[in-house]
């Protein structure tokens, strides 16, 4: 009896090892089984790296650790290059520029901001920086400031005070900028003992020295811009004025039939009576566009023409004789005609919208 009860426990315990032995495989022996398990665990895994992929991306972000290297580097360089300039995008350079104009200084690149102190004309500053809304980054006595970028240039301004060293000769017509708002047209004649010196601007063409300096700038800012302004005509003697005068009148006297009276009448809104011509006093140029050789048609419609519109003033010349002055100025509408009257009051002659005779008071 004993034998066989013991025989039935190990019998009972033989088949629960067997059963828990197959429980335990069950994934193993069905495939079915070992599918559902499979995919059953994917999911979780997935979770896990989810849950764990952020929480490493925020320390990396926060740490600056090298695992997020590339692409944080970049972004940490473009924040650091947005934040010095103010929230302006900013190029690096390094050159030399001057004042052509009294300019403030300012502790950020808006005239909002607080200004640290005045360039005067011909001041040479070190600039560090060009930004885009057309202010620079400079160092103000070694102090980073910014200044306007229209009121400096890279070539070196002649000053009022150096007017007289440059005019060696005190008897010299033009001593100062105030000098060169001269008014010369049909009834302010130069005089008879009016004498200047002049120097080459392009070509065989002349000017007033100190009118030719700045005229020769401003061709080479404009090449520089990647346009070519072409001079058809400068300084002219009293005599050649007087030739070219004479010519048009005869011209129109044959070729139009009209009558002497008639003819010096129409050739007198286009050419000035000698000694009445801008181009008498040495102050004035004719620019034209690169490609045409004899004629202004057209020119205001050029990009040469926007240019000047744009940068003239920058180097003391005006448009002279614009289409809504045409009865005060008693000239054509001629956008080829340029005037220097000096860097110190170009800009504010352009600003104001007047004609010289109307800047000067002298209409009638």
């Amino acid at each position: 009896m004993k034998r066989l009860v013991a025989a039935t426990v190990a019998a009972m315990l033989l088949i629960s090892l067997v059963g828990c032995s197959n429980e335990a495989n069950d994934e193993v022996v069905s495939g079915d089984i070992t599918t559902e398990a499979i995919v059953a665990e994917e999911p979780v895994s997935s979770e896990e790296e989810v849950t764990t992929a952020p929480e490493e991306t925020e320390i990396a972000e926060d740490t600056g650790s090298v695992e997020n290297s590339v692409g944080d580097t970049e972004e940490t360089s473009d924040e650091e290059t947005t934040s010095d300039a103010m929230g302006v995008e900013l190029t690096e350079v390094e050159l030399t520029m001057y004042a052509t104009d009294p300019l403030n200084v300012r502790e950020g690149p808006d005239a909002e901001y607080e200004a640290l102190g005045q360039l005067m004309v011909g001041d040479a500053v070190t600039v560090t920086g060009e930004l885009s809304n057309g202010w620079y980054r400079i160092d103000y006595n070694g102090t980073v400031a910014y200044v306007y970028g229209e009121y400096l240039r890279e070539e070196e301004v002649i000053t009022e005070d150096e007017y007289t060293d440059v005019e060696s000769d005190d008897e010299y017509y033009f001593q100062t900028e105030e000098d060169y708002l001269i008014l010369v047209n049909k009834t302010h004649l130069l005089p008879d003992d009016y004498k200047i010196e002049t120097d080459y601007v392009q070509g065989s063409y002349e000017m007033e020295k100190t009118a030719a300096y700045y005229c020769k700038l401003m061709i080479e800012a404009a090449a520089a811009d990647g346009i070519n302004l072409k001079v058809l005509s400068a300084y002219r003697t009293v005599a050649y004025q007087q030739k070219l005068f004479d010519r048009n009148v005869q011209s129109r006297m044959d070729d139009d039939g009209m009558t002497y009276e008639e003819a010096y009448a129409d050739t007198a809104i286009n050419i000035a009576p000698p000694g009445g011509s801008e181009h008498n006093a040495g102050l004035a140029v004719d620019i034209i566009t690169e490609n045409d050789w004899d004629t202004y048609t057209g020119f205001e419609d050029t990009e040469e023409f926007a240019w000047l519109q744009e940068h003239a003033a920058e180097y003391g010349f005006i448009m002279r004789y614009a289409s809504d002055k045409v009865d005060i100025t008693g000239f054509i509408y001629e956008p080829w005609h340029y005037r220097f009257v000096g860097v110190k009051y170009a800009a504010d002659i352009q600003a104001s919208g007047l004609c010289l005779e109307e800047y000067l008071g002298v209409t009638e």
